[in-house]
C-alpha cells in the first residue's frame, strides 16, 4: 500500500537549480512555501519557493541515508520542519530556521525510534510527530527533546495524519492495514479517545484537518472522506457517489472554512466542497496529469492552492499544479523531472500556522 511505507528510491537524478514549467504567476507579494518528496541519488528531496511559482531544490548538503520524506510543515518564511522514514536507526526528523540554507536533523535513536510519518508544527519550537507502531511524538524546545505521549492500547496502528490545534488540542489519524482509526488528545496527549472506529472497518486514514475544535475531517482509503461538526461525538461520511467510480484513495484534505474542503485522490482527482459535504464539483487538472496519484493539497484561501503527487505506474514521477481561481483552472508547475513528491505546506495556510 503506497501510504504504509514510502517507496523506494527513484533512479538517480540530482535537483539543481529552480524549477520551471506552465505556471500562472504568482500574487506580488512574498509566498514562501516547502515541498518534500522520495530522495534521488542519495539525497533527500526539499523544494522551496519564494513566489508560488518557482522552485529551487534545498538539502543538498544534509546526508541522511534511506530518508525519504513524507511530510513538511510549514510555519513561517524562516522555519520549516520534515519528516519521513528511519534511517541510523531512528525516525527522520529535519527542521530548517534560515529559510532552508540549512537544515538539521533532530533526536535520537532513544528519543525516535520509530520511523516517522507524518508532521505538523505549531511553532519554530513546538511540533508533533506520527509515525509506524503507534508513534506519537512531541517536542517544545525545536526538537532538542522529544515527549513519546503514545498510549500502549492503540500499539499495532500507524499514524498518517496529525494534526494539533493548540498543544492540548491533537488530532492524529491513521490505523491498521485493514481498519482505520482518529484518536483525539485535549490534555497534550497524556490520554487520548478513539473516534468513528465503527465506520472505518476496512478504510485506513490517511490525512486529517481541523477547523477548530469542532469541526474535523479526515480522508482515507476506498474514497473516505468522514467529518465531525461536534467534536468527535459524532461522524459522517460524506464521500459523494460520483466519487466512487473516479480514484482509489483520498489522500489529502486543506479546509477554508468549516464546511469548505479540497481534497485531493488518486488517479488525477481534485475535488471540492463549500457545504460540508452535500455537494461536490470536481475540478480538472492539467493535461498529462490525469493519471497521477494527487497526494496533497495546500491552500492558502479559497481560490489559491497547490497540490503535489506521483505518477501512477512506472518510474515514480512527481507533480506540482496550482490553482489562482479556486480551482477552476489548474496549471503543472514542475518540468516532469522530479522525484515523487509527497506533501506541500505554506506559510499561512489556515486555519492555523
Amino acid at each position: 500500500m503506497k501510504h504504509l511505507l514510502l517507496a523506494a528510491a527513484m533512479t538517480a537524478m540530482l535537483l539543481t537549480g529552480c524549477l520551471g514549467g506552465d505556471s500562472t504567476g504568482p500574487s506580488p507579494e512574498a509566498i514562501d512555501g516547502w515541498i518534500v518528496g522520495e530522495s534521488s541519488a542519495g539525497a533527500m528531496t526539499i523544494l522551496h519557493t519564494l513566489d508560488g511559482s518557482d522552485w529551487s531544490a534545498q538539502g543538498e548538503s544534509l546526508s541522511i541515508s534511506g530518508a525519504e520524506l513524507s511530510s513538511v510543515s510549514t510555519v513561517n518564511s524562516l522555519t520549516a520542519w520534515a519528516a519521513g522514514g528511519i534511517s541510523e536507526g531512528y525516525g527522520v526528523v529535519i527542521r530548517t530556521t534560515d529559510s532552508g540554507q540549512n537544515w538539521q536533523r533532530l533526536g535520537d535513536d532513544a528519543q525516535l525510534p520509530r520511523a516517522t510519518l507524518c508532521i505538523r508544527a505549531l511553532s519554530e519550537n513546538v511540533s508533533w510527530v506520527g509515525g509506524n507502531n503507534n508513534s506519537i511524538y512531541r517536542t517544545n524546545d525545536g526538537g532538542s527533546t522529544w515527549t513519546d505521549v503514545s498510549d500502549q492500547a492503540y500499539n499495532g496502528n500507524f499514524w498518517q495524519g496529525i494534526y494539533p490545534l493548540s498543544n492540548s488540542d491533537i488530532w492524529v489519524c491513521g490505523g491498521t492495514e485493514n481498519d482505520g482509526l482518529i484518536l483525539h488528545s485535549t490534555d497534550g496527549g497524556a490520554s487520548w479517545t478513539p473516534h468513528a472506529d465503527s465506520l472505518l472497518q476496512g478504510y485506513t486514514l490517511i490525512s486529517i484537518a481541523a477547523w477548530d475544535q469542532d469541526n474535523v475531517w479526515a480522508v482515507g482509503h476506498g474514497y473516505t472522506i468522514i467529518r465531525t461538526t461536534d467534536g468527535g461525538t459524532t461522524w459522517e461520511i460524506v464521500t459523494p457517489d460520483s466519487m466512487h467510480a473516479s480514484g482509489n484513495d483520498a489522500n489529502g484534505i486543506s479546509l477554508q472554512s468549516a464546511d469548505d474542503a479540497w481534497v485531493v485522490l488518486d488517479y488525477g482527482n481534485v475535488w471540492r466542497t463549500t457545504d460540508g459535504g452535500e455537494n461536490w464539483t470536481y475540478q480538472t487538472v492539467p493535461a498529462g496529469t490525469e493519471g497521477f496519484f494527487m497526494l496533497r493539497i495546500s491552500a492558502l484561501d479559497s481560490s489559491t492552492a497547490w497540490v503535489t503527487g506521483r505518477s501512477g505506474y512506472g518510474t515514480p514521477e512527481g507533480v506540482i499544479i496550482h490553482t489562482t481561481d479556486g480551482g477552476v483552472t489548474w496549471t503543472r508547475q514542475d518540468d516532469g523531472n522530479v522525484p515523487a513528491l509527497w506533501d506541500v505546506s505554506f506559510d499561512g495556510e489556515l486555519p492555523n500556522n
